[in-house]
């Protein structure tokens, strides 16, 4: 038996009350908890997941602030080759003040313009102004059509960061 058949025979029985969904997300989340300390790449993998089935594929602010902490800027390395910056560049309401101007699909949230310009930033900082970063991350991830067709709700930033995190 599976989770989900678990469930559907619990519902089928009458047992699944509201009160006991909630209590078995309870212990599912301390389970969860306990796999991040053995598993911490399966963990999140999992939240992740779950993550994109609450919010459409799109950030919110914990899931955000998780995506950009674990940013590495690239070519700031010691003679070690251990990275020596990361994680955000520009604050949530910089990155709104830095885009104002710009027109963004309706359901792209300030967490999704978080993570993706602080990515962009990351990733070219080593190489270009950040003017030029802000313009690129707006075109990479926001105006990219043949990624996300019109009928899209602009997910790449999503995308994009949900894979690079199971490499």
């Amino acid at each position: 038996m599976n989770y989900k058949q678990m469930i559907e025979q619990a519902r089928a029985n009458g047992m699944a009350t509201e009160k006991k969904m909630w209590a078995a997300v309870e212990t599912l989340s301390t389970d969860l908890l306990a796999l991040e300390q053995t598993d911490p790449k399966l963990y999140w993998h999992i939240l992740r997941r779950q993550h994109a089935v609450l919010y459409g594929r799109h950030y919110s602010e914990k899931m955000a602030n998780h995506d950009v902490n674990a940013l590495v800027y690239s070519g700031m390395y010691d003679e070690e080759g251990t990275p020596t910056d990361g994680g955000a560049h520009w604050t949530r309401i910089k990155v709104d003040e830095l885009t104002k101007g710009m027109k963004f699909h309706a359901n792209v949230n300030a967490w999704d313009k978080y993570v993706a310009f602080n990515s962009m930033y990351a990733d070219l900082c080593a190489c270009m102004n950040e003017d030029e970063i802000i313009k690129a991350a707006y075109a990479f991830y926001f105006c990219d059509d043949d990624w996300q067709p019109c009928e899209d709700d602009c997910t790449k930033v999503w995308d994009y960061n949900a894979l690079h995190a199971t490499l």
